[in-house]
């Protein structure tokens, strides 16, 4: 585990709240009724063992009369009677401090908090966000919850992990500057609506600016609009290249300033199921030999057309023709409409055009079954995978378990059947779980994109996906300067490291990253599993060539989908570029920055997955 955040104040604050809010009602009965049966025994034994003229119920009441105005045991005439005399005493005063523990705790945890910093400030209090609290606390960060309103069951379990809870409007400064965010190392907008989420971004702001400091936090808002987010994006990178360039001017750093970092649980969802199931879907495509890798999508929600954009970007191997999508969704129409509106250059050049169709298909007017599969195979050819996100868990699961007895009723469908669920249930535990006969080559369920896997500190705080981006990103500048192309040299990409540059750089970097476990499908080799060694990698006899050819195709559809367009002269303003254009067409430099992806793929995939690489079977 890597750092843990939050100082020494933050952590007194979080274990007196786990103190405060924990329930132990058979301890604490326990321990007051321990202290009066010795209190009573003792005092009631030692005033009876003081002579015969002391009767039973004379020693009853000089036992409960010790701690009356009249204290018969002061100084105490035997050692029992002194334990008697302590242990009565002590009933009412533990009594106390157990009832006003909760209050006392809490109080205490307020004041220590006043002097948080470095901790984890999450806003929100929808599943997501108690996901993301939740596992930050787990492995050791001080956290605090800023939410408007919280049942009062979850509260208690909330404040019971240790987890601070700030009841208020997580859009107002004030609010936050209680949570303290102004001292936080990361604050975390995750609220359902992505305009509070960008409130929380600007109230944070604000106090930064009230308050400046040497390092500011970093602001991770989570949007669902998929333009919202790039648009997010760019304006992020256009502002840290006017700090950089006033920071250059000035002669002087500028005054340190929240680092935005705009994300998607949508894309989080799409880009972990990629990079974990594309050799699966490749193997299925490649044993039933199909001529592409077709991913068939039932619905078309938010969380749906991530998938099909990385599936677009991401299945591109030297042993198929280029990937398909079929979107399968009640109203084609409006699904088609907004998909072109979003991509307008992804079926619009001649370089690539998006092989993705939609077709109408409403699944409560009509039964999923055998016949539904064979006209949609017809219709687009044979199916490698298929994706079920309706937008709702239990149309959902419905629908994918409706597929899952097509599929195996014939020999129509023996694919993966990915099920979108926005929460982990028991049945995705049960029956969702991957393929628990990999022996039968038949459909299977697998569950992917609950907030418990996407809203994490390793996805959001740590950016575990991005990380390969990174990796990919510093290749890419050794691999160029290697060559030292002069024009290459003044590249922004060059210029800059990863977290630094435009957006539709790091979209590039992170799909260059997504692909690496496809260029090693395409070698020949797979992840091996856990604790298994692995074999040496090498480019197999006559790949190499194949590979660099499918990589510039992938690129292509890439920059296509990411808004760029063919051009003579390169423009990043304008999102123009000239080597959108085919393989034959490239100068000898730019096919070897090419072929340096291919190479660097090895190198990339153990960065990515910290794994060892066996041969396909």
């Amino acid at each position: 585990m890597g750092r843990r955040y939050g100082n020494s104040f933050a952590r007194l604050a979080s274990v007196l709240t786990a103190l405060a809010h924990s329930r132990a009602p058979l301890v604490r009965w326990g321990v007051l009724t321990a202290l009066a049966v010795i209190w009573i025994w003792a005092g009631f034994v030692g005033w009876r063992s003081a002579g015969p003229q002391v009767s039973e119920l004379d020693a009853l009441y000089r036992t409960f009369g010790a701690l009356g105005v009249q204290d018969s045991l002061s100084p105490a005439p035997s050692e029992l009677l002194g334990v008697a005399r302590f242990a009565g005493l002590a009933v009412p005063v533990v009594g106390l401090v157990f009832a006003f523990s909760g209050q006392l705790g809490s109080s205490l945890a307020q004041f220590f908090h006043a002097g948080s910093s470095g901790h984890v400030v999450v806003a929100g209090g929808g599943a997501p966000a108690l996901s993301l609290a939740r596992d930050c606390a787990r492995v050791g960060d001080c956290v605090v919850l800023v939410t408007d309103s919280l049942a009062e069951e979850t509260a208690w379990a909330v404040r019971k992990s240790g987890i601070m809870l700030i009841v208020g409007d997580p859009t107002v400064a004030d609010t936050l500057r209680t949570a303290r965010a102004g001292h936080a190392a990361h604050v975390v907008a995750l609220e359902q609506d992505d305009a509070r989420n960008l409130r929380v971004e600007a109230a944070v702001r604000a106090l930064a600016a009230r308050a400046p400091r040497r390092r500011a936090a970093a602001i991770h808002v989570g949007l669902t609009s998929p333009m919202l987010l790039q648009e997010a994006r760019e304006m992020r990178a256009m502002e840290q290249r006017r700090r950089d360039q006033a920071a250059s001017d000035k002669k002087r750093p500028p005054p340190a300033a929240p680092d935005a970092r705009p994300f998607s649980l949508d894309e989080l969802a799409a880009r972990q199921l990629l990079v974990r199931y594309a050799p699966a879907i490749l193997d299925v495509a490649e044993s039933h030999k199909h001529p592409r890798p077709h991913v068939v999508m039932f619905g078309f929600d938010t969380a749906a057309e991530a998938v099909a954009v990385r599936a677009l970007v991401t299945l591109w191997s030297a042993h198929f023709e280029g990937p398909r999508v079929t979107v399968v969704t009640p109203d084609p129409a409006t699904a088609e409409r907004r998909f072109e509106a979003r991509y307008p250059h992804a079926r619009t050049h001649a370089i690539w055009k998006a092989d993705i169709a939609f077709q109408a298909y409403d699944w409560a007017l009509r039964p999923a079954d055998e016949h539904l599969l064979q006209d949609i195979q017809a219709a687009r050819g044979p199916v490698s995978a298929v994706v079920v996100s309706t937008g709702s868990d239990g149309d959902t699961i419905t629908l994918a378990l409706a597929l899952l007895r097509a599929a195996n009723n014939g020999p129509i469908w023996p694919a993966p059947i990915f099920m979108k669920e926005t929460d982990v249930s028991e049945f995705s535990k049960l029956y969702a779980a991957g393929d628990k006969t990999p022996d039968i080559d038949d459909a299977y369920l697998q569950a992917f994109g609950a907030c418990q896997e996407t809203a994490t500190r390793r996805m959001i705080i740590d950016g575990a996906l991005d990380v390969g981006a990174g990796i990919a990103h510093q290749m890419y500048q050794k691999g160029v300067e290697a060559r030292g192309h002069a024009s290459d040299r003044a590249l922004e990409a060059l210029r800059r490291s990863f977290g630094d540059v435009a957006e539709t750089y790091r979209a590039a970097n992170r799909a260059t990253a997504d692909h690496a476990l496809v260029k090693l499908w395409d070698m020949g080799f797979i992840a091996a599993p856990d604790k298994q060694s692995g074999e040496a990698m090498a480019m197999p006899d006559g790949m190499a060539l194949k590979l660099a050819q499918t990589e510039h195709l992938r690129w292509s559809a890439e920059r296509l989908m990411s808004g760029w367009r063919p051009g003579e002269k390169r423009d990043n303003d304008r999102r123009v570029h000239p080597n959108l254009v085919p393989w034959d067409a490239l100068s000898e430099g730019d096919k070897a920055k090419d072929e340096d992806q291919v190479h660097a793929a090895m190198t990339l995939a153990r960065a990515m997955t910290n794994r060892t690489f066996r041969k396909r079977k």
